[in-house]
């Protein structure tokens, strides 16, 4: 009697352990290829990914259908592009998707063979605030240059990508050769103000005045007769002629290499090649981290 209380007890302890053994198992994701079989994918975007963490939403046209599952990192000594894994929950498809006549899923919650071709990746930014990115999924018209031999990349199918808002963005204005243009037009600039000869320029300004001052002088005398509105008219032209003087004088002084004017424009041209610099840094900050335009400038200690 004795012996079967003994043999039952066991049996009762051994029946316990393996319902903790297949609970411990379902409840940690060791049975997870016995539940369900998620498919899974590889996305290189070619832009920097602070912002996007692990467990972040995937979407398809906006709508969560999966969550990042881990980052691949170390495939280069440089910056390069880090290949995101992403789980599509077929839990979450099944939930959303229409049953009849879907076109982007089968029955069972997987992508069409002939649709994963034609999916395309990009990173969305969730908040401005938060600065969080996710994975946000889209089919195109066309394929990729090979959609029978889909690339594989750490084992997983991948998918292509797009660049994100902010990466087109700073492409598109491209600071940097912004930067580059303004420094040299601000050479150009300062080379022809110094090769500009001013005192030849004057010296015939003011020869040109004398000329024509002396030709005045000889046609007043010649025609005298012609009444005094000829004279006035000569003095008038005479008075025009100074002011031309005084006006190639100020010239002169303007664009003397040690006048203020000049240095003035120097100082201004290297202020706005620094402006267009500074900008291309700011573009390059909120590309990282964008929820640094509300945050500010961090503190040394941070």
């Amino acid at each position: 009697m004795k012996n079967r209380s003994n043999q039952a007890l066991v049996g009762i302890f051994s029946l316990g352990a393996i319902i903790l053994l297949i609970g411990f198992g379902v409840f940690t994701g060791g049975f997870s290829s016995l539940r369900d079989e998620n498919e899974r994918f590889v996305l290189v975007f070619h832009e920097n990914v602070y912002g996007l963490h692990e467990g972040g939403k995937v979407t398809l046209n906006g709508v969560r259908i999966g969550r990042v599952e881990r980052f691949f990192i170390g495939d280069a000594l440089e910056k390069g592009p880090v290949p995101v894994l992403v789980e599509i929950n077929r839990k979450l498809v099944m939930r959303h998707m229409v049953e009849q006549k879907n076109e982007i899923f089968q029955a069972d919650g997987r992508f069409k063979k002939e649709i994963i071709p034609r999916l395309m990746g990009q990173l969305v930014q969730e908040s401005f605030v938060t600065g969080i990115l996710y994975v946000n999924l889209t089919t195109e018209n066309e394929p990729g240059d090979d959609p029978s031999n889909a690339n594989t990349l750490h084992g997983f199918t991948e998918i292509r990508t797009k660049d994100s808002i902010f990466a087109e963005l700073s492409e598109s204005i491209n600071l940097e050769q912004l930067s580059k243009q303004m420094s040299k037009l601000m050479q150009t600039a300062t080379v022809k103000l110094e090769e500009l000869n001013v005192a030849t320029l004057g010296s015939d300004f003011s020869a040109t005045n004398t000329e024509i001052q002396s030709f005045l002088k000889e046609f007043s005398k010649a025609y005298l007769a012609l009444g005094p509105s000829l004279t006035e008219t000569s003095d008038e032209a005479k008075q025009t002629l100074a002011k031309v003087s005084d006006v190639s004088v100020r010239l002169k002084e303007i664009l003397d290499p040690d006048s203020d004017f000049r240095f003035g424009f120097s100082d201004t041209m290297r202020e706005i090649a620094a402006m267009a610099k500074s900008l291309k840094t700011l573009a390059d900050l909120l590309e990282r981290n964008p929820q640094a335009f509300l945050r500010g400038k961090p503190n040394s200690k941070e």
